[in-house]
């Protein structure tokens, strides 16, 4: 596979994506802090299960009041609000870590940054010598002794060059 050459990195794209992703993991942090309030327990837990738990504990059939009764209300609420807002799969999760999965990072990165197309890499690759070659000149003015004839192909502009007096 040929090296892929970047023509530039959409930093804004980037960065949102990266604040979205941290987010995330906010949110899932303040949730198993939620799910500790409860059940006394930093194991993820599903909705049902906290809700299970609640009434349980309480006997009483209504979540919400079985809530107020247990003092944890705020956490139960929060909970029922943030379920379905984390993306649990893109998270690495650790004893007493939680992050965003590395290939998620490298992808987001990926996806912000605009590759030139394969069709132009050849003509890329043969523009990268002659810029080598040109900026061996002495001077680096005398790139601009070069002009395309009615062809489009370069030449030299012996008479530019003969009466530049720059060298």
């Amino acid at each position: 596979m040929k090296s892929k050459i970047q023509v530039s990195f959409n930093q804004v794209q980037y960065e949102v994506n990266l604040k979205s992703l941290q987010e995330n993991v906010n949110r899932y942090i303040n949730y198993i802090n939620a799910i500790y309030q409860i059940t006394n327990s930093k194991q993820y837990k599903t909705l049902q299960e906290v809700e299970d738990y609640i009434i349980k504990q309480t006997s009483f059939k209504n979540v919400l009041l079985s809530a107020g009764l247990l003092d944890v209300v705020d956490s139960y609420k929060f909970i029922k609000e943030n379920h379905t807002k984390m993306n649990i799969d893109v998270l690495d999760i650790k004893e007493d870590s939680i992050s965003t999965k590395q290939e998620v990072l490298e992808k987001i990165k990926e996806d912000a940054t605009e590759y030139l197309k394969e069709e132009f890499i050849n003509e890329y690759n043969t523009l990268l010598k002659s810029c080598n070659e040109l900026n061996k000149l002495q001077s680096p003015n005398s790139s601009n002794y070069l002009s395309k004839d009615y062809n489009g192909k370069f030449k030299v502009n012996v008479m530019a060059l003969q009466n530049s007096k720059r060298i």
